[in-house]
Order: structure tokens, then sequence, then C-alpha cells
């Protein structure tokens, strides 16, 4: 049997990735500044839970770091955080002709961390839908790595879908699109990265990487990326480049983190929720910090999606919970359970949840034909936003988990809000049920209450 000309067998069959060894590598400065942000804001305590949730556990990303080695040269560095290895992809004027496109600089002894979404890894397994979840993963990762950068003492320039990076990283991973970049400074003595990257393997890839013909998409890839975004011929292409935002900077200047240390390690997504009342203080002031630490780190961005901040507990002292920069408050303390998993697809490990933060947009930013930016920007801020709220609910030992799969007219009309409006993105909040199992890790499209 034969599929497109090409021997079944030969099409299944997996043999090395390799034909030989790399040479190991001794990471420059500039390389362990990238692997010591990378460890706090990626990989988190140890390989098996990440920093930064992830629908279904897809991690739909790519991760890339450029920086200088003991010799001067501009290297390229593609990162496995789940294996913990670093390649060395190419090194040479081509490197910093794509940071001089993006109008970035590799700082003294630090690097520029460069991630690339890989759609399909998301929509093999939850269709279309899984592209906004592609989009709300990163987000979550690009804000996690500014404040883990931060937190390091390190000052930060931040861009978004920079241009100039392409290709760079369709050479060695077609089917993927620039999400953004950050220039990290050296990361203070003392920080982490004075010795060995701990667990990190680093070596040069050049010579024993596969050819470029083995290094192309699989079929299934193309043509999921295919249907994402075509010219107006129907042939593929992808999503734009050049929407390039101006730097925005990131400096400590001897203040304190935005975010401690701390919470990068104990943060986590709850599987499920337990009945019982969270003080609402708690969960208002989780999110009332989450909205100023945005503002904080993106002045100017104008505002980010609406956040309405549904409670279902007794109100008490409303006047002294909401604030001038805070959400929206809906207190419903009668919404019975049934009514809040049937809002969440029949995901009933969520019934239990004592409050849930919806960010939603005008449905007009959201059916965007102009390139896809205003949808991306709305996603953008809203996985942002969403990953402030864990790392601050981290602080609190309040349980908080962000969900994709929802119900947005019930919503809507749960929480009462604009009739033109849509959610995209909703965190749930409560009390924890640890022995709760992730559902949907275990079912295809469970998010989506479908069951083929």
């Amino acid at each position: 049997m034969e599929v497109r000309a090409i021997p079944l067998w030969t099409r299944m069959a997996v043999d090395s990735a390799q034909s030989g060894r790399s040479p190991a590598l001794t990471p420059a400065a500039g390389l362990r500044t990238g692997l010591a942000v990378l460890d706090l804001g990626m990989i988190g305590t140890d390989s098996s839970r990440r920093a930064v949730p992830s629908a279904g556990a897809t991690y739909p990303y790519e991760c890339y770091i450029l920086t200088r080695d003991d010799a001067g040269a501009t290297g390229l560095y593609q990162i496995d955080p789940g294996r913990r290895l670093c390649q060395l992809l190419s090194r040479g004027p081509q490197v910093d002709e794509a940071l001089c496109r993006a109008a970035l600089a590799v700082p003294e002894d630090g690097a520029v961390i460069v991630l690339a979404t890989r759609p399909w890894l998301s929509m093999r397994k939850y269709g279309d839908r899984g592209y906004l979840y592609t989009q709300l993963d990163t987000a979550h990762l690009h804000l996690n790595l500014v404040l883990a950068a931060d937190s390091l003492g390190a000052s930060v320039v931040l861009r978004r879908r920079p241009p100039g990076f392409e290709p760079l990283v369709t050479e060695y991973g077609e089917c993927a699109e620039v999400h953004s970049a950050l220039a990290v400074t050296a990361v203070p003595a003392g920080s982490g990265p004075d010795a060995e990257p701990s667990c990190w393997a680093v070596s040069d890839a050049r010579a024993t990487r596969e050819p470029s013909l083995r290094r192309q998409p699989h079929w299934l890839e193309r043509l999921c990326w295919e249907s994402l975004v075509t010219d107006s011929e129907g042939t593929a292409a992808g999503p734009p480049g050049g929407a390039g935002s101006l730097p925005s900077a990131v400096r400590r200047r001897g203040r304190a983190p935005l975010v401690p240390r701390s919470a990068f390690h104990s943060r986590r997504s709850a599987t499920g929720f337990a009945p019982g009342t969270v003080p609402v203080r708690d969960i208002h002031g989780t999110v009332d910090r989450a909205l100023s630490v945005f503002h904080d780190l993106l002045p100017g961005e104008g505002t980010p999606p609406h956040a309405t901040l549904v409670i279902r507990q007794e109100q008490h002292d409303q006047g002294e919970l909401v604030g001038s920069a805070g959400p929206d408050v809906r207190w419903v303390p009668e919404l019975p359970n049934e009514s809040v998993a049937e809002a969440f697809m029949a995901q009933r490990h969520l019934a239990d949840t004592s409050a849930v933060l919806l960010l939603h947009a005008p449905t007009a930013s959201l059916i965007d034909e102009a390139g896809g930016s205003q949808l991306w920007t709305v996603l953008y801020h809203a996985g942002a936003l969403a990953q402030l709220v864990c790392l601050e609910a981290a602080r609190r030992d309040l349980a908080v988990t962000g969900v994709g799969g929802f119900d947005s007219e019930r919503w809507q009309r749960l929480a009462d809000l604009p009739a033109d409006h849509d959610v995209v993105y909703a965190v749930a909040m409560g009390l924890d049920t640890p022995d709760a199992p992730k559902l949907d890790r275990l079912a295809v499209a469970y998010a989506q209450n479908e069951r083929s």
C-alpha cells in the first residue's frame, strides 16, 4: 500500500533523528542567561509540570535563543524544554540580519528569546478552536518569561510579532508563526546563570541535522496550516509577521520584582473545585492586582479584553471591593452548579467554582478581515492577563484554572454581558480538589462538548 507515492511503511517507520552525536558545547554567559529565564518561566519546578498552563497539555509553540558565544559570533539555538536540550542551529551574519530587521540587539551577556507558534499541535486535538488555544497558551508563556526575567533581576525589551525572524524559524520548522521576542539583559550575579544551567545539554547540531527535505512538516500539518490563512489565489500563506509593535521596556531600576520568584514554583492549574467558601476579598484582590500589573507592564496598550468577575457567593462589602482599575463585578449567589457545568460544556469538575473571570470583547473586533491583527491582540491580552491571575492566585493559595471550552452565549446571559460581546477566555477560581482528573487531557474534544 502506498500513500502519495511514498510506501506506507516508510511513512510510519521511525529512525534516529540524527546521523551522529552532536558535539557538546560549553554555554557562554548569554546562553546561560537565556536558559536561566527559561528554567524559571517556562519549565518550572521539574520537566513533568510546566510553569505555564496549556489546553490539553499540547504546548503548541517552539522556543529559540539568539545570543553571542565567547568569540562574539551570534548563534541561533533551538530549545526542547521537555528534554532540556539546547541545540545550535546556525551562526553567522544571517542571524545578525534577522535581529536588525526585528529592531532588536543582543544585550551584553544577555539573550533574545523568540517564541513561535505551531497551531497544528493544538488543532489536531481541538480542531479550529485549537488556533485560539494556541494564541492563549503562547501569550501565557510570553508574559511568564517577561516576569521571570524581571524576577531574576534582568531588564527586558519585548516585541510582539516582530518582523525579520520568519526566515530563521521557517527554515527549521515550517507552518510556524513568529509570536514574540524578548531581549533580556544579563542576570545579576547570584541569580542563577553563573554556574552551568542545571540539567541542560547544549550541543552543536549544525553538522548532524537531517537534510532540509526531511525537515518538512507532515502533510497533515501543512493542510492544517493552509486552512488558517490563504491568499487571494487560495495558496497557503502564513499569518502576517510584520505587525510589529514599538519596543516596550520592562526595567527594574532597583525596584522589587513584579512577581516574587516563589509564585513561579507554586503556580498550578486546578483539576477541579470543591464545595466551600473562598474569601471574596482574595478573589477580587487577585484579579485587581493582575490588572494593575498588566497596565504596569504594558503602559499605553489601551484596555485589555473587558473583564467581568462573576462571584457566586453572597455579597459582602461591595463598595470596598470594587476599585477604580478593577473588573466589573456580577454577584450571582443563586447560580446553581448545573448551570455552571452547562456553561462550561458539561465539564462537571468545574461546577463548584466560586468565581469566574470572563474576558470578553466586541464581536466586531474578533471577526477581523484585515490580517487578523485585532483578534491576535485580543487573544494576546487575554492570555497575558490570565497568566497574571494564575500567578497572583498562587500567592494567595487560591485554586485557579483557565477554561477555553465554554458556551459564550450562556455566559453572556448569566453574567449580563453586552449583547454585542463574545467571551474569549474564562478563568475559574475556588477551593482546590487535587484528586479530580483533568478531563481535557483524557478526551479528544471534551472542552467542546463533542464526542464522536
